[in-house]
């Protein structure tokens, strides 16, 4: 009986932090994102435009993953151009100019912002890279996960991708009765640097 009822309250507390990550407030979540302390590829303090449809993408240089995906972010952002994907590097370990070549290197055609504090990657709860958070204008998280399915699990790739999560979350980005969706990221833990 004690089991069943662990369970019950870990499914409980489970479910609750995921609507509680989806249905932060929409003014505080923009503020909250607003007042992260961000630097830019030029090594400048920066601010997020906000209130503006956005997909932060948590990535890391070294991280294959990350490189792989560049080509798919690149394709979306042409795609997509009323929604702005924005690069974030969390942590420490990494330098302005190892950004700025990892974004050379893979001719990225969005934003990548150093969070050396890991304050936005905290208001957003990003946990590996790649990561993705679609955030709307209004500050609802519409989706939280891959990028796509192609990352079947950590070593394992399928040979034809089925599902198109970011895609499909950004087609219905405008959509006034939106579902909130997430799937399980695969990829590297963002550590603690």
């Amino acid at each position: 009986m004690k089991l069943i009822t662990s369970i019950v309250w870990l499914l409980f507390f489970s479910l609750t932090q995921v609507f509680s990550q989806a249905r932060l407030p929409n003014k505080l979540l923009w503020e909250q994102i607003k007042n992260s302390n961000l630097v830019n590829v030029k090594n400048k303090k920066t601010l997020i435009e906000t209130k503006k449809n956005t997909a932060f993408v948590f990535l890391s240089p070294e991280c294959p993953l990350c490189k792989n995906y560049t080509p798919v972010l690149n394709a979306l952002a042409k795609q997509y151009p009323e929604v702005k994907i924005i690069g974030i590097v969390p942590g420490k370990s990494y330098t302005i100019d190892e950004i700025n070549l990892f974004a050379k290197s893979y001719d990225a055609l969005f934003d990548i912002y150093l969070d050396k504090n890991k304050s936005l990657t905290n208001t957003l709860k990003a946990k590996v890279t790649p990561e993705v958070i679609l955030v709307d204008q209004k500050g609802n998280i519409r989706y939280r996960g891959l990028i796509d399915n192609w990352q079947a699990k950590l070593g394992v790739k399928r040979k034809v991708i089925t599902e198109h999560y970011l895609d499909d979350a950004i087609k219905d980005i405008n959509i006034s009765n939106y579902k909130f969706t997430q799937t399980i990221p695969v990829g590297c833990l963002i550590n603690d640097l």
